[in-house]
């Protein structure tokens, strides 16, 4: 067994998934043209679970997440959210493809906010069209997500007169509007410098404090090892590991993790 050294803190004490299944992947193969991006892949995880996605770029990461929430329907395979199940290839109702967006909530690398929308149209907007709240009850909704992530402040401004920080965190109280049973995050702090990423983290980990259910394709290691349950390591479209936080971070057993692992650690 190999061991792995990094300047991080021990993990603090998380939360305690429950039993009950969240979410199944059965098989997943992703294809782009004579591509094939993702291989039979399958997976698991429980309600409450934080799982943490690591591996090197372009091997298949955000490509998964978008297979979950069907923004990249899979070309084989079945997704499964609780007692909601898709299978590739077979015709996909829009009820059923409107009830896995109100369970699956996505935040993205870019924020994708409307810039002719104040930042609490855009917290809103979704609101009305997709749960049917009118708007005062969807403003009112709106006003207790962004003081959650702290930018109640921001309300009546433009997102373009906002930080990149304060945009994601806006973007992240979009998404939880929708009252998602799983959040999913890809890379949310990549496009931002560290001080800003960390602003955006501190949200996130008060969400994993809370029992959000959450995947989170990331680069951040201290994020990884310290909120997650799990951590999943993918490598040419495949996961090559996976298991509890401290243990694959500090103890990975597959050689291609431990390169990978040795080369991150060694960045920082």
């Amino acid at each position: 067994m190999n061991s792995l050294t990094a300047n991080t803190a021990l993990p603090t004490p998380g939360r305690t998934p429950t039993a009950e299944p969240l979410l199944r992947l059965e098989s997943i193969h992703k294809d782009f043209g004579p591509y094939a991006v993702l291989h039979d892949l399958s997976f698991e995880m429980s309600k409450g679970e934080v799982v943490a996605i690591i591996g090197p770029s372009g091997s298949g990461k955000s490509t998964l997440l978008r297979c979950i929430n069907q923004l990249e329907p899979p070309t084989r395979g079945r997704v499964s959210i609780g007692d909601l199940s898709i299978e590739a290839g077979r015709p996909l109702p829009r009820s059923a493809l409107l009830k896995l967006r109100r369970r699956v909530g996505m935040v993205f690398q870019s924020f994708n906010l409307f810039p002719h929308l104040t930042v609490l149209g855009n917290v809103s907007l979704a609101q009305v069209r997709t749960l049917g709240r009118s708007p005062k009850e969807a403003d009112a909704r709106s006003l207790q997500l962004l003081e959650r992530v702290g930018l109640a402040d921001k309300a009546g401004q433009y997102p373009t007169r906002c930080s990149g920080g304060q945009q994601q965190r806006i973007a992240i109280a979009r998404a939880l509007a929708l009252e998602p049973e799983l959040m999913l995050f890809d890379e949310p702090t990549s496009a931002l410098d560290p001080e800003l990423g960390l602003e955006v983290l501190a949200v996130m980990k008060e969400l994993a404090r809370d029992g959000m259910s959450m995947i989170v394709v990331t680069h951040e290691m201290h994020f990884a090892e310290t909120v997650s349950d799990r951590v999943v390591v993918m490598a040419d479209g495949r996961i090559i590991e996976q298991g509890p936080s401290l243990k694959v971070m500090r103890e990975p057993e597959n050689e291609r993790v431990i390169r990978f692992l040795r080369a991150v650690w060694n960045r920082t």
